[in-house]
């Protein structure tokens, strides 16, 4: 019954992403976009975080489950984590919250979960969009990667003037789910003031073609 009630939600949470134009999967690749933030930048924090670490790139916050800013390391010497290859990733346990200054049209990061399959009692992870804290889109994963095999790829995308400014990474494992993440890129909305610069730009430049 109860995993009954899961899938219904599921359901209905995926259709009022589609009816909001907010598309999340779950896949083997996806594009890059045009902000980047890959954990491996020089000068960037590493080690136990508070979360607030990422202003400067449009990231209001970045916090687990635990109400702290995670990890962010070489994790691959850390924990032997040896499928995720070389260089920083940030982890946290019981999910991860990212949090955005400005709304967003794409986003896409590699995501890694242990909670393994979903079954009746436990298991699998959900990816989630929110505007304004109200969902706008979701993907439910039935068997997270948690390994050298897999897809890894979460990518959302938007159509219909949609946005998001939140996105949710959450395992379902009892014992503690482990969430990383890594080589995040998005496209934000231009901030209003940042538009009017864009468009009195594009008002002189057409004056001085007609000089």
């Amino acid at each position: 019954m109860r995993r009954v009630l899961i899938s219904s939600g599921i359901a209905l949470a995926m259709a009022a992403a589609a009816n909001a134009g907010v598309s999340v999967t779950y896949t083997s690749s996806a594009p890059s976009y045009g902000t980047a933030l890959n954990f491996d930048e020089s000068g960037g924090p590493t080690g136990s975080l508070l979360g607030n670490e990422w202003t400067g790139y449009g990231i209001s916050g970045l916090m687990s489950g635990n109400g702290d800013g995670g990890f962010v390391g070489d994790l691959n010497s850390i924990f032997g984590t040896t499928w995720l290859g070389t260089g920083n990733a940030w982890t946290g346990p019981w999910g991860g919250f990212l949090n955005f200054s400005q709304d967003l049209t794409e986003f896409s990061c590699q995501f890694w979960d242990d909670s393994g399959p979903a079954t009746i009692f436990n298991g699998g992870a959900i990816v989630v969009a929110l505007n304004d804290g109200v969902e706008v889109g979701s993907f439910f994963i039935d068997h997270p990667t948690w390994g050298p095999t897999g897809p890894t790829w979460v990518n959302i995308t938007t159509d219909s003037g949609s946005t998001f400014d939140e996105v949710r990474f959450v395992g379902f494992n009892w014992i503690g789910p482990t969430e990383v993440i890594d080589n995040l890129s998005w496209n934000a909305v231009p901030a209003p003031a940042s538009a009017g610069v864009l468009a009195l730009a594009g008002v002189f430049g057409v004056r001085r073609r007609r000089a």
